[in-house]
Protein backbone atom coordinates (compact mmCIF):
# COMPACT_ATOMS: atom_id res chain seq x y z
CA UNK A 1 0.00 0.00 0.00
CA UNK A 2 0.99 3.56 -0.45
CA UNK A 3 2.42 5.52 2.45
CA UNK A 4 1.63 8.94 1.03
CA UNK A 5 -1.49 10.71 -0.13
CA UNK A 6 -1.93 14.04 -1.92
CA UNK A 7 1.45 15.52 -2.85
CA UNK A 8 2.29 18.37 -0.51
CA UNK A 9 4.81 21.14 -0.68
CA UNK A 10 7.16 21.02 2.31
CA UNK A 11 5.61 24.21 3.72
CA UNK A 12 2.02 22.93 3.64
CA UNK A 13 0.44 21.31 6.72
CA UNK A 14 1.36 17.63 7.00
CA UNK A 15 -1.43 15.24 7.95
CA UNK A 16 -0.85 11.77 9.32
CA UNK A 17 -2.56 8.94 11.16
CA UNK A 18 -1.18 7.31 14.28
CA UNK A 19 -2.25 3.79 15.18
CA UNK A 20 -2.08 2.99 18.89
CA UNK A 21 -1.04 -0.40 20.27
CA UNK A 22 -3.03 0.25 23.48
CA UNK A 23 -5.69 -2.43 23.35
CA UNK A 24 -8.28 -0.80 25.65
CA UNK A 25 -8.78 2.37 23.60
CA UNK A 26 -12.14 2.70 21.86
CA UNK A 27 -10.79 5.42 19.55
CA UNK A 28 -7.42 3.94 18.58
CA UNK A 29 -6.56 5.68 15.30
CA UNK A 30 -5.64 9.37 15.59
CA UNK A 31 -5.67 11.99 12.85
CA UNK A 32 -2.89 14.50 13.47
CA UNK A 33 -1.28 17.44 11.72
CA UNK A 34 2.10 19.13 11.75
CA UNK A 35 2.83 22.69 10.70
CA UNK A 36 6.33 22.32 9.19
CA UNK A 37 7.04 26.03 9.56
CA UNK A 38 6.22 26.41 13.26
CA UNK A 39 6.68 22.75 14.22
CA UNK A 40 3.29 22.79 15.95
CA UNK A 41 1.44 19.48 16.29
CA UNK A 42 -2.33 19.05 16.61
CA UNK A 43 -4.68 16.11 17.16
CA UNK A 44 -7.62 16.74 14.84
CA UNK A 45 -9.78 13.66 15.37
CA UNK A 46 -9.80 10.02 16.45
CA UNK A 47 -11.63 6.96 15.20
CA UNK A 48 -13.01 3.67 16.53
CA UNK A 49 -13.24 0.34 14.73
CA UNK A 50 -9.99 -1.49 15.46
CA UNK A 51 -8.38 -2.87 18.63
CA UNK A 52 -4.67 -2.13 19.02
CA UNK A 53 -4.07 -1.08 15.37
CA UNK A 54 -0.28 -0.91 15.66
CA UNK A 55 0.18 -0.97 11.89
CA UNK A 56 -1.73 0.92 9.20
CA UNK A 57 -1.52 1.01 5.40
CA UNK A 58 -3.03 3.27 2.75
CA UNK A 59 -4.54 1.97 -0.50
CA UNK A 60 -2.92 3.00 -3.81
CA UNK A 61 -6.03 5.06 -4.54
CA UNK A 62 -5.42 6.82 -1.22
CA UNK A 63 -9.04 6.41 -0.18
CA UNK A 64 -8.94 3.30 2.04
CA UNK A 65 -6.96 2.67 5.23
CA UNK A 66 -6.21 -0.87 6.38
CA UNK A 67 -5.34 -1.77 9.98
CA UNK A 68 -4.24 -4.80 11.94
CA UNK A 69 -6.93 -5.51 14.51
CA UNK A 70 -6.80 -7.65 17.67
CA UNK A 71 -10.54 -8.24 17.42
CA UNK A 72 -11.23 -12.01 17.55
CA UNK A 73 -12.62 -13.24 14.24
CA UNK A 74 -12.92 -16.86 15.43
CA UNK A 75 -13.30 -17.73 19.13
CA UNK A 76 -12.26 -21.34 18.54
CA UNK A 77 -8.95 -20.68 16.77
CA UNK A 78 -8.30 -17.32 18.42
CA UNK A 79 -7.59 -15.86 14.99
CA UNK A 80 -7.76 -12.08 14.87
CA UNK A 81 -8.61 -9.53 12.18
CA UNK A 82 -7.67 -6.97 9.59
CA UNK A 83 -10.04 -4.03 9.12
CA UNK A 84 -10.79 -1.46 6.44
CA UNK A 85 -11.86 2.18 6.65
CA UNK A 86 -12.96 4.64 3.98
CA UNK A 87 -11.12 7.97 4.12
CA UNK A 88 -12.85 11.25 3.34
CA UNK A 89 -10.46 13.11 0.99
CA UNK A 90 -11.60 16.49 2.26
CA UNK A 91 -11.05 16.11 6.00
CA UNK A 92 -9.35 12.68 6.31
CA UNK A 93 -12.10 11.32 8.57
CA UNK A 94 -12.43 7.53 8.64
CA UNK A 95 -15.59 5.43 8.28
CA UNK A 96 -15.42 1.75 9.19
CA UNK A 97 -16.05 -0.61 6.26
CA UNK A 98 -15.48 -4.18 7.43
CA UNK A 99 -13.26 -6.68 9.23
CA UNK A 100 -11.98 -10.01 7.99
CA UNK A 101 -10.03 -12.84 9.61
CA UNK A 102 -6.27 -12.31 9.54
CA UNK A 103 -5.98 -16.11 9.41
CA UNK A 104 -3.72 -16.11 12.44
CA UNK A 105 -3.03 -14.73 15.92
CA UNK A 106 -1.22 -11.51 16.71
CA UNK A 107 -1.49 -9.57 13.43
CA UNK A 108 1.36 -7.08 13.31
CA UNK A 109 1.79 -5.77 9.74
CA UNK A 110 -0.29 -5.07 6.64
CA UNK A 111 0.55 -4.01 3.09
CA UNK A 112 -1.15 -4.25 -0.28
CA UNK A 113 -0.34 -4.66 -3.95
CA UNK A 114 0.30 -1.61 -6.11
CA UNK A 115 -2.93 -2.24 -8.05
CA UNK A 116 -4.98 -2.32 -4.84
CA UNK A 117 -6.38 -5.79 -5.53
CA UNK A 118 -4.85 -7.68 -2.61
CA UNK A 119 -3.97 -7.11 1.03
CA UNK A 120 -1.23 -8.99 2.88
CA UNK A 121 -1.08 -9.54 6.64
CA UNK A 122 1.59 -10.99 8.94
CA UNK A 123 0.54 -12.75 12.15
CA UNK A 124 3.38 -12.73 14.66
CA UNK A 125 1.74 -14.94 17.28
CA UNK A 126 0.84 -17.90 15.10
CA UNK A 127 3.40 -17.33 12.34
CA UNK A 128 0.89 -17.21 9.47
CA UNK A 129 1.03 -14.85 6.48
CA UNK A 130 -2.05 -14.37 4.34
CA UNK A 131 -3.18 -12.80 1.07
CA UNK A 132 -6.71 -11.40 1.02
CA UNK A 133 -8.55 -10.11 -2.08
CA UNK A 134 -9.98 -6.60 -1.95
CA UNK A 135 -13.39 -5.65 -3.33
CA UNK A 136 -13.78 -2.62 -5.59
CA UNK A 137 -15.11 -0.58 -2.67
CA UNK A 138 -12.08 -1.47 -0.57
CA UNK A 139 -13.68 -4.09 1.64
CA UNK A 140 -11.53 -7.06 2.61
CA UNK A 141 -12.65 -10.47 1.35
CA UNK A 142 -11.77 -13.91 2.72
CA UNK A 143 -8.16 -15.00 2.32
CA UNK A 144 -7.11 -16.50 -1.00
CA UNK A 145 -3.89 -17.97 0.42
CA UNK A 146 -2.34 -18.65 3.84
CA UNK A 147 1.29 -19.62 4.38
CA UNK A 148 3.60 -20.36 7.32
CA UNK A 149 7.33 -20.97 7.39
CA UNK A 150 9.04 -23.73 9.33
CA UNK A 151 11.88 -24.00 11.77
CA UNK A 152 13.11 -22.35 14.94
CA UNK A 153 16.14 -20.50 16.27
CA UNK A 154 18.62 -20.57 19.15
CA UNK A 155 16.94 -17.86 21.26
CA UNK A 156 14.55 -20.12 23.19
CA UNK A 157 12.42 -17.33 24.62
CA UNK A 158 11.61 -15.93 21.17
CA UNK A 159 12.39 -18.58 18.55
CA UNK A 160 10.60 -21.82 19.35
CA UNK A 161 8.36 -21.49 16.27
CA UNK A 162 7.73 -19.24 13.25
CA UNK A 163 6.84 -15.59 13.94
CA UNK A 164 6.09 -13.69 10.73
CA UNK A 165 6.72 -10.01 11.45
CA UNK A 166 6.17 -8.21 8.14
CA UNK A 167 4.69 -8.79 4.68
CA UNK A 168 6.35 -6.76 1.92
CA UNK A 169 5.63 -7.25 -1.80
CA UNK A 170 8.42 -6.48 -4.23
CA UNK A 171 7.91 -3.42 -6.49
CA UNK A 172 6.45 -5.56 -9.30
CA UNK A 173 4.09 -7.50 -6.98
CA UNK A 174 5.56 -10.77 -8.19
CA UNK A 175 6.97 -11.85 -4.83
CA UNK A 176 6.14 -11.43 -1.15
CA UNK A 177 9.01 -11.15 1.33
CA UNK A 178 8.26 -12.15 4.93
CA UNK A 179 10.88 -11.61 7.67
CA UNK A 180 10.30 -14.39 10.22
CA UNK A 181 11.77 -13.57 13.62
CA UNK A 182 11.28 -17.11 14.90
CA UNK A 183 13.19 -18.95 12.18
CA UNK A 184 15.96 -16.51 11.18
CA UNK A 185 14.65 -16.52 7.62
CA UNK A 186 13.22 -14.10 5.11
CA UNK A 187 10.57 -16.25 3.44
CA UNK A 188 10.17 -15.58 -0.30
CA UNK A 189 6.79 -16.43 -1.82
CA UNK A 190 5.88 -16.23 -5.48
CA UNK A 191 2.57 -14.41 -5.83
CA UNK A 192 0.02 -15.15 -8.57
CA UNK A 193 -1.85 -11.89 -9.11
CA UNK A 194 -4.72 -13.64 -10.91
CA UNK A 195 -5.52 -16.30 -8.30
CA UNK A 196 -4.10 -14.56 -5.23
CA UNK A 197 -2.14 -17.70 -4.34
CA UNK A 198 1.22 -17.64 -2.56
CA UNK A 199 3.73 -20.46 -3.11
CA UNK A 200 7.34 -20.87 -1.94
CA UNK A 201 9.56 -19.32 -4.59
CA UNK A 202 10.97 -22.26 -6.60
CA UNK A 203 14.20 -20.34 -7.29
CA UNK A 204 14.79 -19.52 -3.60
CA UNK A 205 12.25 -20.32 -0.89
CA UNK A 206 14.01 -18.22 1.75
CA UNK A 207 17.14 -16.32 2.72
CA UNK A 208 18.71 -17.81 5.84
CA UNK A 209 20.25 -15.24 8.18
CA UNK A 210 22.70 -15.71 11.05
CA UNK A 211 21.47 -17.90 13.93
CA UNK A 212 19.66 -15.76 16.49
CA UNK A 213 19.32 -12.76 14.14
CA UNK A 214 15.54 -12.49 14.49
CA UNK A 215 14.61 -10.61 11.28
CA UNK A 216 11.77 -8.17 11.99
CA UNK A 217 11.27 -5.64 9.17
CA UNK A 218 12.77 -4.86 5.77
CA UNK A 219 12.72 -2.09 3.21
CA UNK A 220 13.36 -1.99 -0.54
CA UNK A 221 15.74 0.54 -2.02
CA UNK A 222 13.87 2.85 -4.44
CA UNK A 223 15.76 1.25 -7.34
CA UNK A 224 14.37 -2.18 -6.37
CA UNK A 225 17.83 -3.75 -6.51
CA UNK A 226 18.61 -3.78 -2.79
CA UNK A 227 16.76 -4.89 0.35
CA UNK A 228 17.69 -4.01 3.94
CA UNK A 229 16.60 -6.28 6.80
CA UNK A 230 16.64 -5.14 10.42
CA UNK A 231 17.25 -7.98 12.89
CA UNK A 232 15.64 -7.54 16.30
CA UNK A 233 17.50 -10.18 18.31
CA UNK A 234 21.05 -9.53 17.08
CA UNK A 235 20.60 -5.75 16.74
CA UNK A 236 21.91 -5.73 13.18
CA UNK A 237 21.01 -4.69 9.64
CA UNK A 238 21.63 -7.06 6.73
CA UNK A 239 22.09 -5.48 3.30
CA UNK A 240 20.96 -7.70 0.40
CA UNK A 241 20.88 -7.68 -3.38
CA UNK A 242 17.48 -8.54 -4.90
CA UNK A 243 16.95 -10.17 -8.28
CA UNK A 244 13.47 -9.08 -9.34
CA UNK A 245 13.30 -11.60 -12.18
CA UNK A 246 13.96 -14.68 -10.04
CA UNK A 247 12.92 -13.32 -6.66
CA UNK A 248 16.31 -14.13 -5.19
CA UNK A 249 17.93 -12.43 -2.18
CA UNK A 250 21.71 -12.44 -1.72
CA UNK A 251 23.26 -11.15 1.49
CA UNK A 252 25.95 -8.49 1.00
CA UNK A 253 26.98 -7.84 4.61
CA UNK A 254 25.61 -7.35 8.13
CA UNK A 255 26.45 -4.54 10.56
CA UNK A 256 25.27 -3.50 14.02
CA UNK A 257 22.47 -0.96 14.33
CA UNK A 258 24.44 0.86 17.06
CA UNK A 259 28.07 1.25 18.09
CA UNK A 260 29.84 -1.03 20.56
CA UNK A 261 29.66 1.79 23.11
CA UNK A 262 25.86 1.52 23.27
CA UNK A 263 24.66 0.75 26.80
CA UNK A 264 21.70 -1.39 27.82
CA UNK A 265 19.22 -3.47 25.84
CA UNK A 266 19.16 -3.41 22.04
CA UNK A 267 15.89 -4.32 20.31
CA UNK A 268 15.64 -2.90 16.76
CA UNK A 269 12.16 -2.25 15.39
CA UNK A 270 11.62 -0.16 12.25
CA UNK A 271 13.72 0.45 9.15
CA UNK A 272 13.14 3.14 6.48
CA UNK A 273 15.03 4.61 3.55
CA UNK A 274 15.23 8.19 2.30
CA UNK A 275 13.19 9.00 -0.84
CA UNK A 276 16.39 9.38 -2.88
CA UNK A 277 17.78 6.06 -1.59
CA UNK A 278 20.98 7.63 -0.29
CA UNK A 279 20.40 7.06 3.42
CA UNK A 280 18.98 4.25 5.55
CA UNK A 281 17.45 4.68 9.02
CA UNK A 282 16.84 2.06 11.74
CA UNK A 283 15.41 2.36 15.25
CA UNK A 284 16.77 0.49 18.28
CA UNK A 285 14.64 0.22 21.41
CA UNK A 286 16.11 0.02 24.92
CA UNK A 287 16.97 2.08 27.99
CA UNK A 288 18.73 4.43 25.57
CA UNK A 289 16.58 4.19 22.46
CA UNK A 290 18.15 5.41 19.23
CA UNK A 291 17.67 5.94 15.53
CA UNK A 292 20.79 5.28 13.49
CA UNK A 293 21.55 6.71 10.06
CA UNK A 294 23.52 4.78 7.44
CA UNK A 295 25.05 5.95 4.16
CA UNK A 296 24.03 3.74 1.23
CA UNK A 297 26.86 3.12 -1.22
CA UNK A 298 26.37 2.51 -4.94
CA UNK A 299 26.98 -1.23 -4.46
CA UNK A 300 24.22 -1.42 -1.83
CA UNK A 301 26.49 -1.72 1.17
CA UNK A 302 25.97 0.61 4.13
CA UNK A 303 27.98 2.24 6.90
CA UNK A 304 26.70 4.02 10.00
CA UNK A 305 27.15 7.80 10.08
CA UNK A 306 24.98 8.90 13.03
CA UNK A 307 23.25 7.67 16.19
CA UNK A 308 20.58 9.87 17.77
CA UNK A 309 19.00 9.16 21.14
CA UNK A 310 15.22 9.40 20.72
CA UNK A 311 11.97 8.98 22.59
CA UNK A 312 11.59 5.75 24.60
CA UNK A 313 10.86 2.56 22.64
CA UNK A 314 10.56 3.79 19.03
CA UNK A 315 8.39 0.97 17.64
CA UNK A 316 7.96 3.02 14.48
CA UNK A 317 9.21 6.15 12.78
CA UNK A 318 8.54 7.51 9.33
CA UNK A 319 10.24 9.87 6.90
CA UNK A 320 8.05 12.42 5.14
CA UNK A 321 8.00 12.07 1.30
CA UNK A 322 9.78 15.43 1.03
CA UNK A 323 12.73 13.83 2.82
CA UNK A 324 12.92 16.82 5.19
CA UNK A 325 11.17 15.49 8.30
CA UNK A 326 11.15 12.37 10.44
CA UNK A 327 8.59 11.52 13.11
CA UNK A 328 9.63 9.04 15.81
CA UNK A 329 6.91 7.24 17.82
CA UNK A 330 7.85 6.25 21.38
CA UNK A 331 5.49 3.42 22.22
CA UNK A 332 6.39 3.43 25.92
CA UNK A 333 6.97 7.16 26.35
CA UNK A 334 3.69 8.07 24.65
CA UNK A 335 5.59 10.79 22.78
CA UNK A 336 6.06 11.49 19.06
CA UNK A 337 9.13 13.58 18.32
CA UNK A 338 9.94 15.72 15.28
CA UNK A 339 13.36 15.63 13.60
CA UNK A 340 14.67 17.69 10.70
CA UNK A 341 16.74 15.83 8.11
CA UNK A 342 19.59 17.41 6.17
CA UNK A 343 18.96 15.89 2.75
CA UNK A 344 22.60 16.32 1.71
CA UNK A 345 24.15 14.57 4.69
CA UNK A 346 21.17 12.45 5.75
CA UNK A 347 21.70 13.41 9.38
CA UNK A 348 18.90 14.13 11.86
CA UNK A 349 18.46 17.11 14.16
CA UNK A 350 15.85 17.11 16.92
CA UNK A 351 13.24 19.88 16.95
CA UNK A 352 11.56 21.11 20.11
CA UNK A 353 8.12 19.88 19.04
CA UNK A 354 6.49 16.85 20.66
CA UNK A 355 3.07 15.23 20.51
CA UNK A 356 1.63 13.15 23.38
CA UNK A 357 -0.49 10.13 22.39
CA UNK A 358 -1.15 6.79 24.08
CA UNK A 359 1.25 4.03 22.91
CA UNK A 360 1.87 5.27 19.35
CA UNK A 361 2.73 2.22 17.25
CA UNK A 362 2.62 3.39 13.63
CA UNK A 363 2.85 6.64 11.67
CA UNK A 364 1.15 6.89 8.26
CA UNK A 365 1.56 10.11 6.23
CA UNK A 366 -1.38 11.32 4.16
CA UNK A 367 0.36 14.24 2.41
Amino acid sequence: CSSTGKKAEPNDPIHFYVGSSKGDLEHSIFLCSLDPLSGEFAVLDSFAGAIGPNYLALSPGKDIVYAVDDKRSDPETGFMSVSSFRMDPENYSLSFLNSQSSEGRGPCHVSCTSDGNYLFVANYGSGHSAALPLAEDGRILKASSVMMGSGSGPVESRQQSPHAHMVMPDPADNYLLVPDLGTDKVEIYAFDRESGVLTPNPEQAYLKLDPGAGPRHLVFHPNGEFVYVVNELSSTVTACRFDGEKGELTSLHTISTVSEAHEGAKHPAAIRISPDGNFLYASTRGEFSKISVFKVETDGRIHRIQESEVTNWPRDFNIHPSGKFLLAAGERSGIIELYHIDRESGKMEKAESELALPAPGCILYLD
